[in-house]
């Protein structure tokens, strides 16, 4: 590995090696292994639009800069013909791209420097003004700024939001202002909110505005920041005739919130409601060839792609494998087209459809198809092409012929790389439920020889993409596979695939049930960890791995994964918990809505039995595994798990990984490079010497193996081998109404009975 202190110049390579370069043949690959640098400098491609001509692409590549202390974006122009691309500027933040209607320049939200303000680009690459708020507001994980999820880095927002009429001549948009005065006495709820408040806040409200063509503007509506529509979606607009439809939520005393459709009028410059939905699954109107709108509904293997209108009128276009996002959707200028992204339920690969009165046609490529542009007839788009094992290129896809053509690469650095090999898979576990995701083998893969392992997970990110941070976080997959590990990324179980899971699912988004608490921990937790435990099972097998040295790695919805998995089974040799704590007693104060459909109330009452018998923290007694947790905002949840595990004498430790500044904290998903190389570099050493029992010579914290060793030595007496565990809390995690279980929990083959009769039924489901 090379030396820490050169990251800066390796960003600084990655850049300049972009400006002009072709997409690279296929066979052309150097064939060199992945390192660190590599995964520190994947880049993301967030934004990306056509020119009216669609003779030009532009777009923006996020990638860490050491630099910088963060990631930021370089902005660049590609010539279609051509195949070639030139850097024009860099940026903080770059966002929202779009071509400006009837005109062949594009606009952009940007922090160049005076936070983020929309500017118009020139197909030449010059950047001016388009509209500025001087009144910036700070947002993100910082003290005297707007809370903006767990996500966003620490900004200041100038302009939030924007769109332009088909025309190009309106310009619809929203910004951030500060309430003025004194902070106010709260009471009541506005008091509880405070709980869990980790930074102080300041108050703001969101201003929506309309510039007409002869430049007048127009104050729309204010609404609070709480309003989730307003702060994430307030340029997703739908411009018709003399209206502008947009979207508010409202909220009703429950969690799901109904979401209002309103209507602004710009001749009369009145607003009226057109509609409300409860729960809405996009924060864009997807509006279909029909004029209503477009959803993908119903359980199974295939879903029912319809469009609802007016009234009681609904389309049915058919049965399709996919989910739909609003990630790819565009419509046609006379609206009689539609295309929408797709996520096929089985593979987790992104892909597109075409919706025509006439019927729909499915477009997919060799790898996922995402961020795509699409030019007024819906007859081309401009799409990210990228896979497991590809890194991002951008790809021109005829609508037409669905052919898909390279234009050029993203990442020349990362081309280089020989690819790893990687199947997509799909398990099923004990009860019916499946489960998808990928199985990156180990470099110098010999069929016959049983490797070492590691687990995955979180929520549903395992899909075809490449060094995604939503899947892996500070967990260096391809540096584990390097190292002669198989890596198993491995999704939840679909809620798409069983009323009962989805049920569930809507309970815990909804607050409360039915079903009842115990049943949305069956099916939640518990049929995930059989999901996990059962793919192991699978690959132990078939002789892949070696079931004595498997461990297991989780942030997030992972985190919660790992630390139930971890209280309820005893296959894995060690584990890793990412900025997790949901589940413990102590976060019941910061998230009561999401805690009640779990446990059926507070853990100050009669529900604490609940508790007890399922929170991690609660059950450190059954933990054989080695955990370590690494956290980004250090909270009560996630000490009250460190306490317990070390007063179990179970092997663990707890990191905790700093912001930019003492009034900052680091994101969820780290994007301080430094920590994000600290923190895979700690995890390599954590499963190196837990599964492997090597001191890796690389480690982070070199001094903490003293602390490890001991830990060795204290820890309490092994719960058995892996070959004789039989490991689940079966008196607390049965599934209500369930037949008895097909097959008891093992961990090598001579143990995993034949489960030829699922196999051979794959769209059978235990309901």
């Amino acid at each position: 590995m090379l030396n820490r202190h050169k990251t800066g110049l390796f960003a600084a390579a990655f850049l300049a090696a972009v400006a002009l370069s072709p997409a690279s043949p296929a066979g052309e690959r150097k064939g060199r292994p992945w390192t660190f640098e590599d995964i520190l400098l994947v880049p993301e491609v967030n934004e990306l639009a056509l020119s009216a001509d669609g003779r030009f692409a532009i777009y923006a590549a996020e990638a860490a800069d050491a630099e910088a202390k963060r990631t930021r974006a370089q902005i660049r122009i590609v010539d279609i013909d051509a195949r070639t691309q030139r850097n024009i500027a860099s940026a903080d933040i770059a966002r929202s791209f779009e071509n400006i209607p009837g005109t062949g320049d594009w606009s952009a939200l940007l922090d160049i420097g005076e936070g983020l303000q929309l500017y118009r680009i020139s197909a030449a690459g010059k950047i001016s003004p388009e509209i500025k708020n001087p009144e910036l507001v700070s947002v993100g994980k910082a003290d005297l700024s707007v809370a903006m999820g767990g996500g966003a880095p620490p900004l200041e927002i100038g302009i939030l939001a924007y769109d332009w009429s088909p025309d190009g001549q309106s310009l619809w948009y929203s910004q951030l202002k500060a309430k003025s005065g004194p902070p106010p006495v709260r009471f009541d709820e506005g008091v509880t909110r405070l709980r869990s408040r980790r930074r102080s806040s300041i108050e703001a409200e969101v201003d929506f505005f309309l510039r007409a063509p002869d430049g007048s503007i127009d104050r729309i509506i204010t609404r609070p920041t709480s309003d989730r529509m307003a702060m994430h979606a307030g340029g997703k607009v739908i411009w018709r005739g003399d209206e502008i439809l947009f979207r508010t939520e409202a909220p009703d005393g429950s969690p799901g919130s109904v979401f209002e459709t309103r209507a602004w009028n710009r001749r009369q410059k009145i607003i009226r409601i057109v509609s409300n939905e409860r729960d809405a699954r996009t924060l864009a109107m997807l509006r279909g060839p029909r004029g209503g709108t477009l959803s993908a509904t119903g359980i199974g293997p295939a879903l029912d792609l319809v469009e609802n209108g007016s009234g009681k009128r609904r389309h049915r276009y058919g049965q399709f494998p996919f989910a739909i996002s609003d990630s790819n959707y565009a419509s046609s200028r006379d609206g009689r087209k539609a295309i929408v992204g797709t996520r096929n339920l089985e593979t987790s690969r992104y892909g597109l459809v075409l919706v025509e009165r006439t019927g729909v046609r499915e477009i997919t490529g060799t790898g996922s198809l995402t961020k795509c542009s699409f030019d007024d007839p819906l007859s081309v788009a401009i799409c990210v092409e990228e896979s497991v094992s590809t890194p991002p290129r951008l790809v021109r896809v005829d609508l037409a012929r669905g052919a898909v053509e390279p234009i050029v690469t993203v990442s020349p650095r990362h081309e280089e790389i020989m690819p790893l090999q990687a199947r997509a898979r799909t398990w099923i576990n004990r009860n019916g439920y499946k489960a998808s995701g990928y199985i990156l083998y180990p470099r110098d893969f010999r069929p016959g020889t049983r490797y070492p392992a590691i687990v995955i997970t979180h929520g549903f990110d395992a899909d075809e993409r490449f060094a995604k941070a939503e899947n892996q976080w500070n967990y260096p997959a391809q540096l584990f596979a390097e190292r002669g590990y198989v890596v198993l990324l491995i999704n939840d179980p679909l809620p798409y695939q069983s009323s009962d899971l989805r049920a569930a699912y809507s309970a815990w988004s909804r607050g409360n049930g039915p079903p009842d608490p115990e049943t949305v921990r069956q099916l939640i937790w518990i049929e995930g960890v059989h999901s996990l435990v059962d793919a192991v099972n699978d690959v132990a097998a078939e002789g892949l791995v070696d079931p004595a040295r498997v461990g297991i790695a989780g942030y997030s919805r992972g985190a919660q994964m790992v630390n139930v998995a971890v209280t309820q089974t005893k296959i894995f040799n060690a584990a890793s918990s990412g900025d997790g704590g949901f589940l413990e007693p102590s976060g019941y104060a910061g998230w009561p809505a999401s805690y009640d459909p779990v446990y059926g109330g507070s853990p100050m009452s009669e529900h604490w039995e609940q508790y007890r018998r399922f929170a991690p923290s609660l059950n450190a007694t059954k933990v054989c595994t080695p955990v370590l947790q690494q956290v980004a905002a250090a909270s009560p949840s996630q000490a009250e798990l460190f306490d317990a595990l070390r007063a179990a004498k179970v092997p663990t430790q707890l990191t905790y990984y700093p912001g930019a500044s003492p009034a900052s904290d680091e994101t969820h998903i780290f994007h301080i490079p430094s920590n994000r190389m600290l923190a895979m570099r700690e995890n390599i050493a954590w499963f190196d010497y837990w599964l492997l029992g090597k001191r890796d010579a690389d480690a982070p914290f070199p001094e903490r193996f003293a602390m490890w060793d001991r830990m060795a030595e204290d820890r309490k007496p092994r719960c058995g081998t892996a070959e004789s565990a039989s490991s689940l809390n079966r008196h607390s995690i049965a599934a209500p109404n369930s037949p008895q279980r097909r097959r008891q929990e093992c961990v090598a083959p001579a143990h995993c009975p034949a489960r030829k009769h699922l196999q051979a039924r794959p769209g059978w489901i235990y309901r």
